[in-house]
């Protein structure tokens, strides 16, 4: 529940808002716009539209995609097939086609990111109590195993969809599932011949058509916005350390741990991305926030159609070369 009400504050400070158009006539288009609880955060669907039915249609079928990727990836459900991996002591596994798929995407971001995207952190995830409602500092020696028992060099992608891992290395691809989600989600709407949407799923936001605006949430202050963008068919991604986090003596404890150390990334508030789709999005910001600034940056620089918006410690901004074209002026 606490989880879910974090959510849904962060809904209503980075709310996607869409350039309406009040529907006076038949010939003028309307937006259709509904949200459902999925992924662990709010989905919000838009649609400009002169067509109400067959949007509600297309946004239907739009959920219940996301909803069969939550089902699918999910590390917490005994139906999932990433949680029935993590349950099992084999070290060869076969396994389906569109996780295998994901994970290729994930072996990619690890590549060039040098490690610091890495999905095979369920180990220290669980020990740093982010899977549940009650995180807390773990014991050096917990953390010392779960580093033993992390880290996706530990991973080999085989042939025919088969994996071969060592050392109970277990999953977690909370990093990259949203964006993935928000993809398939934003393919579904196009497939149904609506071509001016926005998918916002906590934040991993990605557009189709043009005018769309978007808010980035402020890192501290959450009743403000840190800046406004638009989307012409971008996709946006944000990874902060106020999604979920604790503190102790007045130190900031959240839930991107970078693998090298086993502990909670260091130096930066936030990392917004935009980039040509979700995923890639999503994994960069992750990646991005555990590299720093100057390695982070380093990165952003180096990839193709992608730009970045950084948050250091000190809440000082940091804007990639082509991120401009991108922002609201106000």
């Amino acid at each position: 529940m606490k989880k879910v009400l974090l959510y849904i504050g962060l809904f209503i400070a980075f709310f996607a808002i869409g350039y309406f158009i009040a529907g006076s006539s038949d010939n003028e288009p309307i937006t259709v716009k509904r949200s459902q609880i999925l992924l662990g955060t709010i989905v919000e669907i838009q649609v400009r539209t002169l067509d109400e039915v067959k949007a509600n249609e297309a946004i239907s079928n739009a959920f219940a995609e996301i909803k069969r990727i939550d089902d699918l990836f999910t590390s917490y459900h005994p139906k999932g097939e990433v949680y029935k991996i993590n349950h099992v002591t084999d070290t060869l596994l076969v396994i389906g086609s569109e996780l295998f798929k994901l994970m290729k995407i994930s072996d990619s971001l690890w590549n060039i990111s040098g490690g610091a995207f890495d999905v095979s952190l369920e180990a220290l995830t669980h020990s740093w109590g982010f899977d549940g409602d009650n995180p807390s500092i773990p014991a050096k020696d917990s953390i010392e195993y779960a580093v033993e028992h992390s880290g996706w060099k530990n991973v080999k992608l085989l042939a025919d969809n088969k994996i071969l891992r060592k050392n109970k290395i277990m999953f977690n691809f909370g990093a990259i599932t949203k964006g993935y989600a928000v993809d398939k989600a934003v393919d579904v709407l196009k497939q149904a011949g609506l071509n001016d949407a926005l998918v916002n799923a906590g934040g991993e936001i990605k557009g189709v058509g043009s005018n769309w605006i978007v808010g980035v949430k402020h890192p501290r202050n959450q009743q403000a916005l840190l800046t406004k963008l638009k989307l012409n068919g971008s996709a946006v991604a944000t990874s902060g350390d106020y999604e979920q986090y604790f503190e102790v003596n007045g130190i900031r404890y959240h839930h991107i741990i970078n693998p090298a150390t086993g502990y909670p990334a260091q130096g930066l508030q936030s990392v917004t991305i935009v980039a040509d789709n979700n995923r890639w999005a999503d994994g960069v910001s992750t990646a991005v926030f555990v590299l720093g600034e100057v390695k982070g940056m380093k990165l952003v620089e180096s990839l193709k159609n992608t730009e970045a918006l950084l948050v250091d410690s000190n809440g000082k901004e940091i804007i990639s070369s082509g991120f401009n074209k991108f922002l609201i002026k106000e």
